[in-house]
């Protein structure tokens, strides 16, 4: 996925769903599959950036909505 395509998914995407979204990065990441890694790192970048700090945060401290 180029980085451009993933400004235009954050673009569509509502922002109250960039927490779920950092989950299933952080459950990819759980794989531990280098290729998955990767490309769950620079959506976790990109990400991150637009929805800041407090994403991480909030996705980590959810007990509600487990994925």
């Amino acid at each position: 996925m180029a980085m451009k395509d993933l400004d235009a998914l954050f673009s569509s995407l509502d922002p109250e769903y960039y927490n779920i979204l950092m989950k299933y990065l952080y459950r990819g990441l759980s794989t531990g599959d280098r290729p998955t890694c990767d490309q769950c790192l620079r959506i976790h970048e990109r990400l991150t950036e637009r929805a800041g700090l407090g994403c991480i945060l909030r996705s980590l401290a959810d007990t509600t909505n487990t994925v």
